[in-house]
Formats: C-alpha cells, sequence, structure tokens
C-alpha cells in the first residue's frame, strides 16, 4: 500500500509523529511525508498524491490540514473509485473531525486501521460564497458556520493560541460576543426556512466544531444529511451557561437555538455575514451549502 502523509510542519506533535507513528506505518505501508511549510502546501501536496496514484492520503494535523487536503484530492474532478482513501491523524490543534470518526494518536491502532483497511465512502460538503465580488467555491468535510463563527476565528488569528486551542477558542468567543451585532440572515430549504437576528449558524457533516462543542448531536458523515445548529441572538450569560451542555454532547433547550436536517441550505444576509468551513475563512453571504453524498472514501 502506497501512503502519502501530508503533515502539518508547525504541528506541536511533529516529535511523537516521527518517533512514534511514522515507523508503525512504515511496517505496513510504503509510506511518503510530504511536511507543509506554507498555507497552500497541503492542498499542493494533495493534488500531486492523486496524481501520482497514492492508494491513501493521510492527513496528520488538525481540521485546517484535512480541508486543505480534502480541496486539493477533489480538485481534480475525478470520481469516488479513482481517488485514494482518506484518513487523518489528529496531530493538530482543534481536532474536531476525529471526535467523530473516533480517530486517536495511538500507535497500536493506528497499524490496525492499516491493516484491516476499513474503507467506507462519506459525504463531503460544497459551498459556494462571494469574495471579492465574485463567487467562488470550496469544499468541506466538518463544519461550514455563518456569522459569529468566522469572527471568532478571525480574532483568533490575530491573537494567537498560546494557552492552548480549546482556552483560547473560549476566550475568542467571549471577546467576540462584545462586539458582534446579530443581523438578520435568512435560511432556506426544501424542507424549512428560517429568518432572524443570528448569533451563529453552524451545518454540520461531523458533530463537533471549536474544539469539542457538538453542535451537531446526530450528525452522521455518511447520511446524506446536515446537522444544523442555528443560535439566534441569545446572551453572553446564557451562551457561557450552555456551554458545559454543548461540550458533552448534550441539546440546548431555548426557543433562540433550533436543530434542524437538511442536504442544501440558501444563506442570505442584510448585512455583510462572514461564512468559514473547517475553520478556514472563505467569505461573505450570500451563500448555497449543499452535501455532495459518498464523494469521498474514508479510511477508519
Amino acid at each position: 500500500m502506497k501512503v502519502a502523509i501530508i503533515l502539518n510542519g508547525l504541528s506541536g506533535k511533529k516529535r511523537l509523529f516521527y518517533s512514534r507513528l511514522l515507523p508503525v506505518i512504515n511496517e505496513v505501508a510504503e509510506a511518503h511525508v510530504f511536511e507543509t511549510q506554507s498555507a497552500a502546501d497541503a492542498f499542493n501536496f494533495s493534488v500531486k498524491a492523486v496524481s501520482q496514484n497514492f492508494d491513501v492520503v493521510i492527513a496528520a494535523g488538525g481540521d485546517g490540514t484535512i480541508n486543505q487536503v480534502v480541496n486539493g484530492m477533489l480538485q481534480s474532478g475525478l470520481p469516488l473509485e479513482k481517488l485514494p482513501a482518506l484518513s487523518i491523524l489528529p496531530v493538530g490543534s482543534g481536532n474536531d473531525l476525529a471526535r467523530t470518526v473516533n480517530v486517536d494518536l495511538k500507535a497500536d491502532t493506528l497499524k490496525k486501521r492499516l491493516i484491516q483497511k476499513n474503507i467506507k465512502p462519506i459525504d463531503i460538503g460544497s459551498v459556494t460564497f462571494q469574495q471579492h465580488g465574485n463567487e467562488s467555491h470550496a469544499y468541506f468535510i466538518n463544519v461550514c458556520s455563518a456569522g459569529m463563527g468566522p469572527e471568532v476565528l478571525n480574532y483568533m488569528r490575530s491573537g494567537g493560541k498560546t494557552l492552548g486551542a480549546a482556552v483560547a477558542y473560549y476566550i475568542a468567543i467571549l471577546t467576540t460576543f462584545s462586539t458582534y451585532k446579530c443581523m438578520p440572515v435568512t435560511i432556506k430549504t426544501s424542507g424549512w426556512q428560517w429568518k432572524d437576528s443570528l448569533r451563529s449558524l453552524a451545518i454540520g457533516n461531523g458533530r463537533y466544531f471549536g474544539s469539542g462543542l457538538c453542535i451537531a448531536p446526530d450528525a452522521k458523515p455518511d447520511d446524506g444529511e446536515f446537522g444544523t445548529f442555528i443560535c439566534g441572538a441569545v446572551s453572553v450569560l446564557d451562551f457561557v451557561r450552555y456551554t458545559n451542555t454543548l461540550k458533552t454532547g448534550g441539546r440546548i433547550s431555548n426557543p433562540k437555538i433550533e436543530y434542524r436536517t437538511a442536504n442544501v441550505l440558501e444563506l442570505t444576509s442584510e448585512a455583510p455575514c462572514r461564512i468559514e468551513a473547517d475553520g478556514e475563512l472563505l467569505g461573505f453571504l450570500p451563500a448555497r451549502v449543499k452535501v455532495m453524498p459518498q464523494r469521498i472514501n474514508f479510511l477508519y
């Protein structure tokens, strides 16, 4: 088995990868490591991996690295059966997809995964959005969000993660709450419609985002639907009170918070509203988010 490993060169767990995980992979596969040094490297390396007919591409990093790898793999437009299988090693600061697919960093379970080759097709999200006055497109594998979520990411990028990803994200949320103004947003699907002042919208192929916040407790990456978390204009106090519920996978009971399902969502806003996917800032609404059922094979 020929495996391309696309490693986030800035990962704090890079030493663990080289000392404990790579030797295990080498025992059962022909491994080629591509270590990223700049923002576009993961995308470019995954394009290369597809063109060179690797059997498996392992994204070794956080959700941002996985996002770039997925976008690079699908850039070719090749059908499912002609693409390498995708797998992940959660050595990043945000590893929310790993929580959904139950992938860890234990060497023995990694070896077992590679030997057993439990490969199943999973869904991918597709999103069109506005960027610099033009329509753009991207794929995502975990969660796409609009409203306050992208503003939190923007704050984190300027503030850093010196206290760790989870703490930094929580601080960014509270800080953004004090400045973010909820705006009217309309969500249209074939089965339901929502229009109100929006705090945050999360559209989940996976169940978690924001370093462990469970916003789509019933989402499955292979069922052809998104789990959708809609948060209206709740107060800072309410949000703080609900954080533990989100982290433990519970459902919030509040008339301003709704859990829905959909496979295509049309999003519009009356004021500029950002959108992001897998922790990568994209652009602004209007946007169209849809499921691409069973678009990529995943090695569990």
